[in-house]
């Protein structure tokens, strides 16, 4: 059975593209390459506002600096999807702050903040959280892993100061969402 040259022009481009699309990937998530400097995964949190219990499957994909030696201070950001509409009443403005957590090499907990952002937000609608970023100094050669700890949102709400409170469900695995390798 015989090939058009239309054909095998088609074909020839259809695999041309898949290896260039997976030389692509494989310098994303670093192999061959530098150090994957992010990781995205759905951490499952059990949030509470007053008295009342709701849960935030956040989406966050978590980003490093390239700087990976003893002595290098590492910034750490965390981008998380919007929080459910749980608010009764429109949100004028709120803040997060957080934890990132480490593992591995370096055992600790990194404060980390967002900017404020101003609504409003109408009732039952998302809550954008967007971006929180911290700190971390490293100590230790070898590998370190970061995942995701606590979080607060405070928001402000006919000018009242609301906090709610996340925290990754202990039934659930934390992803994994960053792994650096530090060199002496």
């Amino acid at each position: 059975m015989s090939t058009s040259p239309m054909k095998t022009k088609r074909y020839g481009a259809l695999r041309g593209l898949g290896l260039g699309a997976g030389a692509v990937m494989l310098a994303t998530v670093g192999l061959g390459g530098a150090p994957a400097s992010a990781g995205t995964g759905t951490v499952a949190y059990d949030c509470v506002i007053f008295s009342t219990h709701f849960d935030y499957n956040a989406r966050v994909t978590m980003k490093g600096s390239t700087k990976r030696s003893v002595g290098d201070t590492v910034k750490i950001t965390a981008d998380l999807s919007a929080l459910p509409g749980v608010s009764p009443v429109a949100v004028d403005s709120w803040k997060t702050t957080g934890k990132f957590m480490a593992s591995g090499a370096q055992k600790t907990s990194i404060n980390a903040s967002g900017a404020k952002k101003t609504g409003p937000v109408k009732a039952k609608r998302k809550i954008p959280i967007g971006k929180l970023t911290g700190k971390v100094k490293l100590k230790k050669a070898g590998k370190v892993t970061l995942t995701m700890g606590k979080i607060k949102v405070t928001a402000v709400a006919l000018g009242s100061s609301v906090p709610m409170t996340c925290t990754p469900k202990k039934n659930k695995p934390l992803p994994k969402l960053l792994k650096l390798t530090v060199k002496r």
